[in-house]
């Protein structure tokens, strides 16, 4: 049965918005708000406040919206209209003289705004700023997730973070990437020799969009270009990161939202949010964070935006357009693996929706071209690390999605959603088409790698979250008639019954939430939850309690950077023994200390030979061979003293040895080198 978003065209006229007084004219109301946007930046930069500009620009493209929209729902379409414009504008700052100043990129954004505000003025009515009880559910959970993901980081300063999160070892490229754009003001594909030293090579051309993103980020809250001391900037970035994943997890909350449409009703969200928040955060979201997949986060996100446009599209098949080319651009620029099930799910979407496009065909055959262009810039800018499917098949470190959770629920998402009263809606129909599009990537991929190696590989448990977060979003499409029909009071309820239904609906939602909040928790282990220690706990719990924390590696390695010259003309190597039960010599410390020294493209090779123990003729080797003088730090007397005696005055120009000593109460003490 079709529901009311089916029925109803979201761009009535009044729905949300009051056309201008004098259509065809520039209506003089509309100069100030243009005015403001132009000449804010400049201001609010010389009060230090760049901040307020991008809530202003924020604000102002959220108001632009002509279909039947909530506040929620403009705020949220705007930051995913504006992240998409982030990266393509980021390739012209990369190439001029402003690069990523906040200014420069606040006026490039504002003027189209002041040149759409005096061409079609319009004015929000009430109805389109109200919060309805769905979106103030849907911001609780939001905050809760948040709680989640940026307590544990908030608590702590630089080397707390770090440490949190010290075993993220792409985390520690992503830092790298983001730390070396906002130093040298844009995409560094542009700026190869620039970024050369800071990264290893090949990277310079590794997709970008979160990483220049989360730099104009910081340029607006810093209020100017350029990145500060290495770990006040590592500091940053972890949170960001955290930041990142809380609106990932957000995006798909808001998009299974949007899935399940009107007929969700008010309370009812309740459950649904349990299922799909306390499903990522407990199982599938948190293992990304530690794994320092940013890039990855970043995109999921903008594609589960995606996807629930492609299921519900707004009412304006302009705004459509805009939004879908926008989110597929920042796709590509983020992580453009996501383009591989962005496109079923963008077919399938013009399939299902195809009498909306009839009337703009050309408007939109236009857009696919202009948007198919600027998504293959960085795919092109990467070709030569990523020109063969045999890439597909790469081996790499990765926590397995919890089968026994996805399976199950893809299962129930599919029958649900081939119902009969669901194959009659043009919204689900996009949903089961989705799901099953991206469900048969997944066991493309699975067949090609097990011709290939033999076994399942690194993208196909990347691809399988990407199964996640459509099936998360379909299932709120798929589940709504468990939740009853939308709130309503009855024509025929009074006094009592009146006042009591609304609490019944209230303590039914969440009671239910409960109970699927509980079951997450006694199943959201990983498939193998037996190990030698006993049982094992989720991945969420361990990153609320710490459990996965290094913090004395994270202290070592901030303590040895706080230590050495800047610029080092030497790279350093940890080779000191385990303490604490931690070894950052095998785990990521010189990897940390090479992002830090902003040196990796020099030191990435001390990093994966530093991984073992070595004696002083294997240190004395290495250093002879090495294109780099290295200092080691090793916390053992006698091999410092055996390492220096072999390695003779005469090699004091190749190899450094310093004695790292400990406190009482086992703080690393390094000798400062000047």
């Amino acid at each position: 049965m079709p529901d009311a978003a089916t029925q109803a065209p979201e761009d009535s006229e009044g729905a949300g918005l009051r056309p201008a007084a004098r259509p065809g004219l520039v209506d003089p109301s509309a100069l100030l708000p243009a005015a403001v946007l132009l000449l804010a930046p400049p201001l609010l930069h010389l009060l230090r406040a760049d901040l307020l500009t991008l809530v202003l620009l924020w604000g102002a493209t959220a108001a632009r919206f002509r279909s039947r929209l909530s506040a929620l729902d403009r705020l949220v379409l705007a930051a995913g209209l504006l992240t998409g414009w982030c990266c393509l504008l980021g390739v012209l700052a990369s190439l001029g003289p402003w690069g990523l100043h906040p200014v420069a990129l606040a006026e490039a954004t504002a003027l189209p705004l002041a040149a759409a505000a005096l061409a079609r003025p319009q004015r929000l009515s009430r109805r389109s700023l109200k919060v309805p009880l769905v979106d103030r559910l849907l911001l609780l959970a939001m905050a809760a997730v948040g709680w989640c993901y940026l307590r544990p980081l908030l608590a702590e300063d630089a080397t707390g973070r770090l440490a949190a999160l010290f075993h993220g070892e792409d985390l520690a490229r992503h830092f790298a990437l983001y730390d070396a754009v906002l130093r040298l003001g844009g995409y560094l594909v542009f700026h190869r020799e620039q970024a050369a030293v800071a990264l290893q090579d090949g990277f310079q051309s590794y997709p970008q969009g979160s990483h220049l993103v989360l730099a104009v980020l910081t340029g607006f809250v810093r209020g100017g270009t350029g990145a500060p001391e290495a770990l006040a900037s590592l500091g940053a970035f972890t949170l960001l990161a955290g930041a990142v994943l809380t609106a990932c997890v957000a995006a798909v909350l808001w998009a299974a939202c949007r899935a399940a449409g009107p007929a969700l009703g008010g309370w009812a969200v309740l459950p649904l949010c349990a299922l799909t928040g306390g499903y990522l955060v407990l199982a599938e979201a948190t293992p990304l964070l530690l794994a320092g997949f940013e890039s990855e986060i970043f995109g999921l996100g903008l594609f589960a935006l995606l996807t629930a446009l492609a299921l519900r599209p707004l009412g304006r098949p302009g705004e459509q357009l805009l939004l879908l080319g926008a989110l597929t651009v920042g796709l590509a620029f983020a992580y453009y693996l996501l383009l591989v099930p962005a496109v079923p799910v963008l077919l399938f979407w013009a399939v299902v929706h195809r009498r909306r496009l009839r009337p703009v065909r050309r408007v939109a055959l236009a857009a696919a071209v202009l948007t198919g262009a600027a998504a293959a810039l960085p795919v092109l800018a990467n070709w030569s690390q990523a020109d063969s499917p045999a890439v597909l098949a790469m081996p790499g470190a990765v926590q397995p999605v919890v089968r026994h959770l996805l399976l199950p629920l893809l299962a129930l998402t599919v029958l649900g959603l081939l119902t009969r009263a669901a194959r009659r809606n043009a919204v689900r129909r996009a949903a089961l088409g989705a799901v099953l599009a991206v469900a048969a990537l997944v066991l493309v991929l699975r067949e090609y790698q097990l011709v290939s190696t033999g076994h399942t590989e690194y993208y196909y448990e990347k691809l399988l979250h990407q199964l996640v977060v459509v099936t998360t979003i379909a299932a709120g499409a798929a589940v709504v008639p468990l939740f009853g029909p939308p709130e309503r009071r009855s024509r025929t309820a009074t006094g009592a019954g009146r006042r009591t239904a609304p609490l019944a609906r209230a303590a039914w939602s969440a009671a239910a939430a409960l109970a699927v909040l509980a079951a997450l928790v006694l199943n959201s282990q990983p498939d193998a939850r037996i190990t030698r220690s006993g049982w094992q706990a989720s991945r969420a719990a361990a990153y609320l309690h710490g459990a996965d924390a290094a913090p004395f590696s994270a202290a070592l390695v901030t303590a040895v950077h706080a230590a050495r010259p800047v610029p080092d003309p030497r790279v350093g190597v940890l080779l000191t023994e385990p303490r604490q039960g931690e070894d950052p010599r095998f785990y990521e410390g010189n990897l940390w200390l090479g992002v830090l020294a902003r040196d990796n493209g020099r030191s990435w090779r001390g990093w994966i030979w530093g991984r073992w123990r070595h004696t002083p003729q294997e240190i004395v080797d290495f250093a002879d061979g090495s294109p780099v003088p290295m200092r080691v730090y090793l916390d053992d007397p006698a091999l410092a003293a055996d390492t220096e005696r072999l390695a003779g005055p005469g090699r004091r120009d190749r190899l450094e040895v310093a004695l790292v000593r400990y406190a009482e109460d086992g703080r690393p003490i390094v000798p400062r080198v000047y």
